[in-house]
């Protein structure tokens, strides 16, 4: 009994190892399990990770950007921002297409080019039209032969497409009375604006609004004036026109059947005002507003003009001034001028001092046609000096003139007085001249000195040619060659002045030793002479031109 014990027990101990050992392995394959488990829901949630992660990079890289777009018709500008599909895509963002080459203006849909970051995308920009026409309906009033148009009821429309009008179920017309007219306005996209007008079926005008100072006519108020222009009387009219602001009534008869107008007169004009710049002295004041206005005018004829600046009288130079005229009904005028206030430091200002040409020995009168006028004071008197002209000498003086205006501003002026010479100065400049130059020399000397004393001008020397010549000391050839005939006169040898056949030219023909020669005094190319005919004629400086036959000829 005692070994059968023993041995179950040992049974069971060997059991008990067992599953002892059992459970051990088991324990040892849950924790297995369990960490490979782990292990496993670990790679998988990495590559989850992994997947997502580039999932987004590739979304983020190569996913769409961009949207399609609605403008409204008539959009001004489109902006980047509009396209974006997110806020944060707009920094590495741009366009491809120009967005300035597209037609706003018109309905359709655009394909839009954009980039992001290297890559893009194509959308598409639609213009629509959503909005309904901007329309200023009105109520109107016809006569009883009116045929309904739709526009007639439309005061202004404004749209971007093109728009339409239309009545929708127009009432019949079967007599005077208000008709409800259903007006529509449809723009190419079909958006709609209408309205319910009144239509008011008369012979008048119902009411009439009429501003202050115009005159109102039958035609303004009757709708069918040859019909219906015996149904007001002329003489209610004439006294709407004489009435002032307010409401009055008129009434059309017709056949007994009456018919009454409002007319309303209101003052909604301001005064019509004209300002003129004024100037002042610094000792001077103005009397008032009135000193400003050029003309003021009202219908209402009851005017007020304020001046709406104070005046410094202490600032020399320009300020601005600003006048208000209003009306009897509060309607103004505002307006700006300005006032100029001067210190009185101008003397007056002579007129009339043009260079003053006198003959000798005569007696002047320097103040003939001469004045001197003060801004202030207006014309004021003057003096003149004139101790400086010799009236009994040729030549070219300075006569002083003097002018003071009553604040003791002083002017003084120079004018020119030419004593013109006569023939004794002429005749004593040449005697000068002669003495010094031609005395005692032949006659070609005589003709070289001139030719060298006197140099070439286009002048003709005027009504003396010879005072000319010997005060300038130049002329042309008529000049040149009467000095040469003057000096041959005085020495008695006979000679004539000839010229070109067109008087383009003079020069002296001399007869000398019994025969005649040319010489010329002019310094230029021509021939100083003696010359024949035949050496003159072909003398460059002729340039072919001839002389009359009645000279003398020089053989």
């Amino acid at each position: 009994m005692k070994n059968e014990e023993k041995f179950e027990k040992h049974a069971e101990n060997l059991k008990e190892k067992k599953e002892k050992k059992e459970k051990i392995v088991k324990d040892k394959n849950l924790k297995k399990g369990k960490k490979n488990k782990i292990i496993i829901i670990c790679i998988t949630i990495f590559v989850i990770l992994i997947f997502g992660m580039i999932s987004y990079f590739l979304y983020w890289k190569f996913g769409p950007k961009f949207k399609d777009v609605n403008v409204e018709l008539g959009t001004q500008e489109i902006t980047l921002d509009q396209f974006l599909a997110k806020e944060s895509y707009k920094d590495k963002s741009k366009f491809i297409t120009d967005i300035s080459t597209l037609d706003l203006s018109k309905l359709g849909s655009y394909e839009i080019e954009l980039e992001y970051d290297g890559l893009t995308q194509k959308v598409t920009l639609n213009v629509v039209d959503t909005t309904p026409p901007e329309v200023e309906f009105k109520d109107i009033s016809k006569y009883l032969d009116y045929e309904i148009k739709a526009d007639d009821f439309i005061k202004s429309k404004k749209d971007l497409s093109e728009m339409t009008t239309s009545v929708i179920n127009p009432p019949e017309i079967n007599g005077i009375g208000t008709y409800q007219v259903n007006v529509e306005v449809k723009d190419s996209s079909n958006n709609t604006t209408n309205k319910i007008c009144n239509l008011e079926i008369t012979r008048v005008v119902k009411e009439f609004t009429l501003e202050l100072g115009e005159k109102l006519k039958k035609e303004n108020i009757l709708l069918n004036i040859k019909e219906d222009e015996d149904t007001i009387d002329q003489k209610d009219i004439d006294k709407i026109n004489k009435s002032d602001v307010g409401e009055y009534e008129l009434v059309s008869d017709f056949d007994g059947t009456k018919e009454t107008i409002k007319i309303i007169i209101k003052d909604t004009k301001a005064p019509e005002l004209k300002l003129r710049e004024v100037t002042i002295y610094s000792d001077e004041k103005l009397d008032g507003v009135d000193d400003f206005i050029s003309s003021v005018k009202d219908a209402s004829d009851d005017i007020t003009t304020t001046l709406k600046t104070e005046i410094d009288y202490s600032k020399i130079g320009e300020q601005e001034i600003v006048i208000e005229a209003k009306d009897k009904y509060g309607n103004k005028t505002e307006k700006k001028t300005t006032l100029t206030i001067k210190e009185d430091t101008e003397g007056p200002i002579f007129y009339g001092l043009d260079t003053l040409y006198v003959s000798k020995h005569s007696s002047v009168n320097y103040k003939s046609g001469v004045s001197a006028i003060d801004d202030r004071d207006g014309s004021v008197s003057f003096s003149v000096n004139s101790n400086g002209v010799d009236v009994d000498s040729a030549g070219t003086y300075y006569a002083k003139y003097t002018a003071k205006d009553e604040k003791g501003n002083s002017t003084t002026r120079n004018r020119v007085i030419v004593v013109e010479h006569d023939q004794e100065d002429t005749d004593n400049k040449f005697n000068s001249f002669y003495n010094k130059y031609l005395a005692g020399k032949s006659v070609s000397g005589i003709v070289s000195a001139v030719r060298n004393q006197i140099s070439y001008d286009s002048s003709w020397g005027g009504n003396d040619p010879v005072w000319y010549g010997l005060t300038n000391y130049s002329g042309n050839c008529y000049v040149h060659a009467l000095l040469v005939k003057k000096a041959l006169d005085r020495q008695g040898i006979e000679n004539q002045l000839i010229y070109t056949t067109d008087k383009t030219h003079y020069w002296n023909l001399v007869k000398s030793g019994g025969v005649w020669r040319h010489y010329d005094a002019t310094p230029t190319a021509h021939i100083a002479g003696p010359a024949t005919d035949e050496e003159k004629a072909n003398s460059s400086a002729m340039n072919g031109r001839k002389w009359p036959s009645s000279f003398p000829k020089a053989e």
